[in-house]
């Protein structure tokens, strides 16, 4: 195990402030008019955020200085502890009989949301996993079936909720370090197809799932029911232009644009920072994800290697899809633009997701360099 030289990543922890420098002032911008309709405060939102942003400055300073090697040893307790909340969720919603989504634990003065957790959960499990059976992965009994079982108990239990999009999300992270821990390829082609397989069959079997699916396909085929979310974005998008409407000066954020501060804050950055700014916003987040790659290169051992490139896949991948629902590129999805959107949960799991690659930095080493692809 080697020594953390209390040297961090720099290029990674300015940007991530940066990032949420300019989700704090997005975020009022986005949420003002809608927090003062219904709460009396335009500062509603931003009140609450700070407070979150607290805690995950909290956390993010905590799992800096904790050695990332404590996270491979609790990788089980970690990963029962995330199976746990994901069934204390969907059982708090059914024994109070809640027909809404169960996707958040009440837990007194915030509601946690437990996909976040597991989110982060199977990338500790997938990444102790491969470290401590590198050789076995190959192998489909022994190795990458065991692996697949466990992965698959978190997202089924996500879809359960029902949260299809993030379920599919972490399947996509978990198969990202899968392939870097050199799982056969045909294995996993074999699983993606089954995988896909059982998610053609629940969007089929879902009116809601099916409408959007739809939607996408056609966008204009309901613009005032189905398809007003997208249009209403795309619209936001077109008034920024090149430069933007100038801070604060959107129109889709007066009640035209549902939800402008949480799905389709991207939206709301296009219009009033324009083109170039909504650019800007992107190359940082690729900027984060490219340096936390080098991160994982040079990481000490296996474990930080697929540590590091999984977490940070996960930050860009939810960044390209916000941005991809935003543009119409993709189906609405709900996903929230990491350190940009209202949310308590991401929020803080987003900021002490940078804190373990930040200690993973702290302990790298400029002379080894493992491949990642």
């Amino acid at each position: 195990m080697k020594q953390s030289n209390g040297t961090y990543d720099r290029t990674i922890f300015i940007v991530t402030w940066i990032l949420i420098g300019i989700g704090t002032v997005m975020l009022y911008s986005a949420s003002s008019m809608v927090a003062a309709e219904k709460f009396g405060s335009p500062a509603f939102f931003l009140q609450r955020h700070a407070m979150r942003l607290l805690i995950g400055t909290i956390l993010m300073v905590i799992t800096m200085r904790v050695d990332y090697h404590v996270y491979q040893k609790l990788s089980p307790l970690i990963y029962v502890g995330s199976v746990l909340l994901l069934l204390a969720t969907l059982g708090y919603y059914w024994s109070h009989h809640i027909t809404t989504p169960a996707r958040w634990l009440p837990l007194g003065f915030l509601q946690l949301q437990t996909s976040d957790i597991a989110k982060v959960a199977v990338v500790i499990y997938a990444s102790a996993y491969l470290a401590q059976r590198k050789e076995l992965i190959r192998n489909f009994k022994h190795g990458f079936l065991p692996a697949v079982i466990m992965i698959s108990i978190c997202l089924g239990l996500i879809v359960a909720q029902p949260d299809f999009s993030t379920a599919a999300s972490i399947a996509v992270i978990a198969f990202f370090i899968l392939f870097l821990g050199r799982a056969k390829i045909w294995h996993m082609a074999t699983i993606a197809m089954t995988f896909g397989a059982a998610a053609i069959s629940i969007v089929m079997t879902s009116a809601y799932k099916r409408e959007r699916l739809m939607t996408f396909l056609n966008p204009t085929s309901d613009i005032h029911d189905a398809g007003y979310q997208i249009r209403q974005s795309l619209i936001s998008l077109g008034n920024g232009g090149l430069l933007g409407m100038g801070l604060g000066d959107s129109y889709e954020k007066n009640f035209f644009l549902p939800e402008p501060h949480t799905d389709f804050i991207f939206a709301i950055i296009g219009e009033e920072l324009g083109f170039i700014g909504a650019m800007v916003v992107l190359f940082l987040f690729l900027l984060l994800f490219l340096q936390s790659l080098r991160v994982a290169r040079r990481a000490p051992d296996a474990f930080g290697t697929y540590l590091a490139a999984g977490l940070s896949v996960s930050i860009f991948l939810y960044a390209i899809i916000h941005a991809g629902v935003v543009t119409g590129l993709l189906p609405t999805t709900g996903l929230p633009l990491p350190f940009i959107s209202y949310g308590g949960s991401q929020l803080v799991v987003s900021m002490a997701s940078i804190g373990i690659i930040l200690n993973i930095s702290s302990q790298q080493s400029a002379k080894v360099e493992h491949e990642i692809w």
